[in-house]
């Protein structure tokens, strides 16, 4: 990603997780759902994976659980920016909030 870069999109997402059960739980919460993540984002802006740079609290947050018991689901903030590069981090409930409020402000 370049320093001159402009964001182009930003989206929420909630990704479901629950195909990681498909995998052996000894190889759930690293490969696997990395993987799934890095694919459902790909696949929703159109970039290729190679583009999809993943937060390191996204990887926090998965390997929460243990390798065997991962997060069913995980609300994820996509950006992406001009230059086709798409930045994933974890979408934290004070974003929620404050994004709610500045919604009913602008209704108001």
């Amino acid at each position: 990603m370049s320093e001159d870069a402009k964001v182009e999109v930003e989206r929420i997402y909630v990704i479901n997780l629950r195909r990681t059960r498909e995998a052996s739980r000894t190889r759930r919460s690293p490969p696997y759902a990395i993987k799934l993540i890095r694919s459902f984002v790909a696949r929703h802006m159109k970039v290729e994976p190679e583009n999809v740079k993943i937060d390191n609290s996204i990887n926090e947050y998965v390997w929460s659980g243990s390798i065997e018991k991962p997060p069913r689901r995980v609300e994820v903030k996509v950006t992406k920016y001009s230059d086709g590069t798409v930045r994933v981090t974890l979408n934290t409930p004070e974003e929620a909030e404050k994004k709610a409020q500045e919604k009913a402000e602008e209704s108001k």
